[in-house]
């Protein structure tokens, strides 16, 4: 056995004995799994599990393993019929299998009894039955085909946990069980996986990498070793080469930082006790304390990019702490893991058999406010009272995850999300690409409505005088940019953002911020600054007039509605516009700069779509715009009376009184 040691075997045992609650929720979930006749389909029909979700309201569609042809929706409770649901529920079938053999394994690892191994080895058995025979298929955006699913990585991510399944059960088989096993699902499994396996950076690649390395321990094939641990894309080209200098993986997303991470540490935890793991590798330890360093105060984490909601908790990723805490004793990963268990209880099942035996007291994790080095790409975080929480995005394109918006902002307060970025949904559904994945749905600006290209925004400045913290950063569409080695898709217009450049710099006051927003270089197109508040409407201090149908024709304004507007052309003199919203009990004042164009105010949709946000949109014309902003948050009386500003040749100043006080902030325009 590859997973434990006989030693750590007899410890499991032994602590079964006394938490037998683990026993309980390990035959819990694999009740269906057990009393139920094996479920495998005899030809490659799954497809992908992004297409089962309700188109309406973006949301996973509830599985029922007993009804494969209907398909609800737990929101808006419509029923759906026939392709692509059908298939994609079998998807979510294989994943039960391979979920209930593993666990099934863990049972008998426990307990011994021949009912746990003889139905987890019937799965196994059933597959390599029928796996040869799988007919390659789908036509998935950014993935070669699969055999079992419908994309190479579902054949990866099944064949791995399949592996630390049969890993388990392998003791209770007999000699023609495993070389059927072997040499009808493993041995084929892995020839078909070795070539999809591209030259790019990826955590697809990665996972197909774990998967073809715990696949040549289990056959002792040292080739199949070389190609997934030690060569070109393989686990260690990912590691090395796909960690940022920030610690953070390249594809820009907690989400995705996690799966990665996921990835690693399945094969870690497979090949501990052999030559081949490399669990004390720095980078392990690195990714995982960067990401708790970007935790928002309830420790969730943006969404940035693709990530999706119930992807975004550092409370659910504990067992990777402590795994690594386990095998490195790092005091640093300790210090946070005592910080996820103020949150949480500790326990469960993976924490149960991947986890250290106790965890010392450490002093408190303090989370404080982190940026990068000026003139690097990443992120900035800046924290202060009440729960607010500030994210800058100054990073690089991230690839085929990537949402297209440089220098968007993400912020949360009294614990609540504000102008908290979406994420996304699941993939198979349009708003996923008709929505969310866009420059238009993020707050930062967008050129004729079209997608940022790829780029590397840099922090150009980070520094606190008295008492202000100011955070400044620029993206140069004339600079030459280098696209990361990852297969993407297009999806935005070089040429309208040719000769483009912008610069967003803030000044923190912890009460409220101030912005200025400089976008230069444009050439006959829209220029719109873009902002979401994660509440409603309350009113304007100017006269608005009412907007018929959409805002626009084209994705993804199409889908702001009920919109109401304050027009800006043929003014003497700019305006200084105070909009207001209310997110739950908290009290939201936009004060905005408008010299001319329009200012659009409506409803969008929230993640999921079911529900809404209030869109702003700040239109412009010209070669150049200066948008100028300041945002209070408050949930009683507000500290701002009056705000005023000015554009000048080469300054942008914001005077603010708070009572008998007037700060001013100004913003260098050279």
């Amino acid at each position: 056995m590859f997973q434990f040691t006989q030693q750590e075997i007899e410890k499991l045992r032994k602590r079964a004995a006394v938490t037998p609650e683990v026993l309980d929720e390990l035959e819990k979930l694999t009740s269906d799994i057990l009393n139920e006749p094996v479920l495998v389909p005899k030809t490659g029909i799954a497809n992908w599990y992004m297409y089962y979700f309700c188109p309406d309201c973006s949301v996973p569609l509830s599985f029922n393993r007993y009804n494969r042809y209907s398909h609800s929706c737990p929101h808006c409770n419509k029923v759906f019929h026939g392709e692509p649901y059908d298939s994609a529920w079998w998807r979510i079938v294989n994943e039960n299998n391979y979920a209930g053999a593993y666990r099934l394994g863990l049972l008998y690892l426990l307990t011994q009894k021949r009912d746990y191994a003889d139905k987890g080895i019937a799965i196994l058995s059933a597959y390599a039955d029928y796996y040869r025979g799988y007919e390659v298929h789908g036509n998935i955006p950014y993935n070669g085909p699969g055999k079992l699913g419908a994309q190479t990585l579902d054949d990866a991510n099944f064949i791995r946990n399949m592996a630390m399944a049969y890993d388990l059960l392998e003791p209770a088989m007999k000699v023609n069980e495993k070389q059927h096993i072997k040499e009808d699902l493993f041995l084929p499994a892995a020839e078909f996986l070795m070539p999809k396996r591209l030259k790019q950076q990826h955590n697809h690649e990665l996972i197909i990498s774990a998967a073809i390395g715990m696949i040549g321990l289990i056959l002792g094939r040292e080739d199949m070793l070389q190609f997934a641990v030690y060569e070109e894309c393989g686990l260690l080209y990912q590691l090395e080469h796909g960690v940022k200098d920030s610690g953070l993986w390249f594809e820009g997303t907690f989400g995705y930082h996690f799966y990665a991470l996921e990835g690693f540490f399945q094969y870690e935890r497979f090949a501990v006790h052999t030559k081949h793991s490399h669990i004390n590798h720095p980078l392990y330890s690195k990714m995982l304390k960067a990401a708790a360093s970007y935790a928002q105060p309830d420790f969730d984490f943006p969404l940035l990019n693709d990530t999706y909601r119930g992807h975004g908790t550092l409370k659910d990723k504990a067992v990777l702490y402590e795994f690594a805490y386990r095998e490195t004793g790092d005091s640093q990963l300790l210090q946070i893991l005592n910080r996820i268990y103020e949150e949480k209880e500790r326990g469960g099942i993976e924490v149960f058999f991947w986890g250290a035996e106790n965890l010392p007291e450490t002093l408190p994790l303090k989370l404080r406010s982190i940026h990068p080095e000026a003139g690097n790409s990443g992120l900035t975080v800046i924290r202060g009272d009440h729960e607010r929480y500030l994210l800058f995005k100054q990073d690089e394109f991230g690839g085929e995850h990537d949402h297209y918006d440089r220098l968007a902002i993400s912020y949360l307060a009294y614990g609540r999300k504000i102008a908290a970025d979406h994420g996304t949904t699941g993939y198979g559904a349009e708003l996923h690409y008709g929505y969310y994945k866009n420059s238009g749905t993020h707050n930062t600006v967008t050129i004729g409505e079209s997608n940022q290209p790829p780029a590397a925004a840099k922090l150009t400045r980070y520094e606190e005088i008295d008492g202000i913290i100011y955070a400044e950063a620029s993206v140069d569409w004339k600079q030459e940019y280098k696209m990361p080695p990852i297969f993407t898709i297009p999806d935005w217009d070089q040429q309208i953002y040719e000769g483009v450049s912008m610069t967003r710099k803030i000044a923190w006051t912890d009460r409220y911020f101030a912005e200025c927003f400089i976008v230069e270089g444009v050439s006959n197109q829209s220029i719109d600054w873009g902002l979401h508040i994660n509440g409603e409407f309350v009113g304007c201090d100017r006269e608005v007039k009412e907007l018929c149908g959409a805002l626009s024709q084209k994705k993804p304004l199409k889908y702001v509605n009920d919109v109401i507007y304050i027009e800006g052309s043929g003014l003497e003199e700019p305006l200084i516009v105070c909009s207001r919203f209310r997110v739950e009990e908290v009290n939201v004042k936009l004060y905005s700069y408008m010299p001319d164009g329009t200012i659009y105010i409506g409803n969008a949709p929230d993640n999921p779509s079911v529900k809404q946000v209030s869109q702003i949109v700040e239109r412009r014309y010209g070669e150049r715009a200066v948008f100028l902003h300041v945002m209070e948050v408050c949930t009683g009386k507000s500290v701002i009376s009056d705000v005023e500003m000015e554009v000048t040749q080469d300054n942008a100043v914001i005077w603010i009184r708070e009572g008998e006080k007037v700060r001013e902030v100004i913003f260098s325009l050279k």
